[in-house]
């Protein structure tokens, strides 16, 4: 498992935790974070935005909706679709998640000079903004086939480097 993984795992888990007072999952977390960072929204876009489908987000939102956080309305433009949007709680409730989350930052980052915790910031975010663009990019015939023998890569290989592959 590489460190990477470890990291979002850890991470999600922290969150999980810090929230589970509350009866408030990660995926709810992300839905909230997201609706009170940008503003209402319909539920395609959020499912869009955090690559989930529309089933999921539903089920999410319903549970949301069940706790008093998100409200959603008929959109006056488009009879057929709901516009989402944050309650005042879920505003207290994104406090709580924010001083969770700076809480998870110092730990993450106990021991780092401030340069270093710059120099991994500025490389965390080029590694996501890569992913952003291979997840955009449609899938070749070539990378497709590809992949199994990345995958199959021998035990050797995962010895020279320290580190089993993905």
């Amino acid at each position: 498992m590489s460190d990477i993984s470890i990291i979002v795992r850890k991470m999600r888990t922290f969150a999980e935790r810090s929230m589970a007072h509350r009866g408030i999952g990660f995926p709810e977390q992300l839905v909230l974070m997201s609706l009170l960072a940008n503003g209402e929204s319909n539920q395609e876009s959020i499912a869009a935005e955090h690559g989930i489908d529309r089933g999921a987000i539903a089920k999410t939102l319903a549970k949301l909706e069940a706790k008093g956080l998100v409200a959603r309305k008929v959109n006056s433009k488009n009879k057929r679709e709901k516009i989402v949007c944050a309650t005042p709680e879920a505003t207290s409730v994104f406090n709580e998640m924010r001083a969770s989350f700076v809480e998870l930052d110092n730990t993450l980052f106990s021991g780092f000079t401030p340069k270093e915790k710059a120099s991994a910031c500025d490389l965390i975010a080029r590694m996501a903004a890569n992913l952003q663009e291979a997840v955009a990019a449609p899938v070749s015939a070539a990378t497709a086939c590809d992949a199994p023998a990345a995958a199959s890569a021998s035990p050797a290989d995962a010895a020279t480097t320290g580190k089993e592959r993905l």
